[in-house]
């Protein structure tokens, strides 16, 4: 007789624009169902707008969350929210594991709901450091690393960080830890996101949205500047999708009048953008500046060079191959873009460091085999 074997239940926590990309890649193959994991999808609310949120679920093919939960702005208020709603979830599915993303407050409330329930946590994107713990990702990380059953990381650099801190070591031998590749890469190529070469120009795709960048106004005003003498002296053209968070800094930086300003130095002002749109400007620009950890990815999966605007990088791989290039101090912003751009970059991109573009299949089969023991 056949031996049936139950299908297992995989509680994902989702909050904020970097998790649906890579969501994305891994629900279209666990929806095929064949390797025996079922998935409930729970939107912690940390990202809700249609321009932070909604827009991507459509342009990624995503299924509405299974849970959305309803939570306020103000951080503190906001982790506790997502940790009740994720631990009332846990109680309603009973899932066989929850899987958590990255390194965002909704990674660490979903680590925290699943401890605390006594359910296996996988953890995807393990093993990444800034070394900055002045930045609220960081002690995610790290603490979420220390919670997971299964440590899922993007690079064998990630796994060896694993092992100089001791959290993969013979000790844990339930652990299990892989480098299995990067599903935002699997997401890049799955929606057409093929490296083109340069058109060439001066083209430059800004992203800006970290409280360490736009929270202080004097510092989002220096900011500007550098980016305005930028455009005036190196005769870059700017490209600049505004994030709701730094939109509301720009408005009281600037006055209601902030767009017209900007526009008028020659700052290209545009809405948030979706994942297509984004994958067609990096086709378009020659350079990325941005302190977004999603978008260096995005940037090196297109071939393009990125100043990274802050003091550290959880993708040191990236300054290691010398892709990217750290530009913390808006004083020095001409200087870097000049150092960047006269780097050669003819096989910089041919680095593999973050798989084969298969990371989902390859973590899919993995998660199936540990299920079973």
């Amino acid at each position: 007789m056949k031996t049936v074997r139950k299908m297992k239940t995989l509680l994902t926590v989702i909050g904020a624009r970097p998790q649906w990309i890579k969501a994305s890649a891994m629900s279209r193959v666990l929806q095929r169902a064949e390797h025996g994991i079922q998935e409930h999808v729970v939107h912690t609310g940390q990202h809700v707008s249609q321009e932070m949120s909604g827009i991507f679920f459509e342009e990624l093919g995503m299924s509405a969350p299974n849970t959305l939960l309803e939570v306020e702005f103000d951080p503190a208020r906001r982790m506790g929210q997502m940790m009740h709603g994720i631990a009332a979830t846990i109680a309603e599915i009973k899932p066989d594991a929850v899987l958590v993303y990255g390194d965002t407050d909704s990674t660490l409330a979903g680590a925290w709901a699943a401890s605390r329930a006594g359910i296996p946590l996988i953890h995807m994107e393990a093993g990444l450091r800034s070394f900055d713990r002045d930045m609220p990702e960081e002690i995610n990380r790290l603490l979420t690393d220390q919670l997971s059953a299964v440590l899922l990381c993007p690079s064998e650099s990630a796994v060896d960080q694993l092992r100089k801190e001791g959290v993969y070591t013979d000790c844990r031998p339930g652990v299990l830890v892989q480098a299995s590749g990067d599903l935002m890469l699997d997401t890049a190529r799955w929606i057409g996101g093929q490296p083109e070469p340069t058109s060439g120009g001066n083209k430059v795709l800004l992203t800006m949205h970290r409280p360490s960048n736009v929270d202080d106004l004097d510092r989002l005003k220096w900011w500007v500047e550098a980016i305005k003498n930028c455009i005036e002296k190196q005769n870059i053209e700017v490209i600049f999708p505004v994030h709701p968070r730094t939109e509301q800094a720009l408005k009281k930086a600037f006055g209601v009048n902030w767009k017209v300003q900007l526009m008028d130095w020659g700052i290209g002002i545009r809405p948030p953008a979706g994942y297509v749109q984004m994958m067609q400007w990096l086709k378009e620009v020659s350079t990325v500046w941005t302190d977004s950890g999603g978008v260096q990815k995005e940037a090196y999966f297109m071939h393009r060079p990125a100043l990274v605007l802050r003091n550290s990088t959880e993708w040191t791989d990236l300054v290691d191959v010398g892709a990217a290039m750290l530009s913390p101090d808006p004083a020095e912003l001409m200087e870097r873009n000049a150092q960047l751009m006269a780097r050669d970059f003819t096989h910089v991109f041919e680095t593999n460091l973050f798989g084969d573009g298969r990371a989902a299949e390859h973590i899919a089969t993995a998660l199936q085999t540990w299920f079973q023991k």
